[in-house]
């Protein structure tokens, strides 16, 4: 018997992928490298007048002030507060936020010089509380404090110091 062999098949090689040619890249406009250059340079221009002028108005282009440094673990912290006065003259803690007086406490700590200056800027937060809380006698004083507390070690030491640093009075 023959053994039958098989004729051993052509080398076949698979066919070459046509060469691609790259196109040189596309450069941009003039116009568009300027407004792109200039949208770069207003960002660090409200970077840096953010970080300059220490104001939380460019946040987040700007440093958050709260976070911004540290406290001297001998020195002390002050906690900015508000309080309101009914007709029975007991002052109460009013709390900072949207439920309240419809401001955020570190917003009021920004403008603390100008609310000293003017205590009618207390009256918009008054106004405010007593829209919230209808349901309450209305305020006839509301004071801007701030609590301080001391200190030692990085701990708490002694009682906090309370300092009532502008009253707001509604007209009778």
């Amino acid at each position: 018997m023959s053994e039958r062999s098989t004729p051993p098949r052509a080398h076949r090689s698979l066919p070459a992928a046509p060469r691609t040619v790259r196109a040189a890249p596309r450069t941009l406009p003039a116009a568009s490298r300027a407004w792109r250059i200039l949208l770069v340079l207003a960002a660090i221009g409200v970077l840096l007048a953010g970080q300059f002028l220490r104001s939380n108005d460019l946040f987040p282009l700007g440093s958050l002030d709260q976070y911004s440094r540290g406290t001297d673990p001998d020195g002390h912290v002050t906690n900015t507060c508000l309080q309101g006065v009914r007709d029975d003259g007991e002052p109460f803690d009013i709390p900072f936020g949207n439920h309240s007086v419809g401001i955020q406490r570190a917003d009021v700590e920004n403008h603390l010089r100008t609310i000293r200056e003017d205590p009618e800027r207390l009256a918009p937060l008054a106004a405010e509380y007593d829209r919230r809380h209808a349901d309450e006698p209305a305020l006839t004083a509301v004071v801007l404090c701030q609590r301080i507390t001391h200190l030692k070690d990085g701990a708490p030491h002694g009682d906090p110091e309370f300092v009532e640093v502008v009253r707001w009075e509604a007209d009778a």
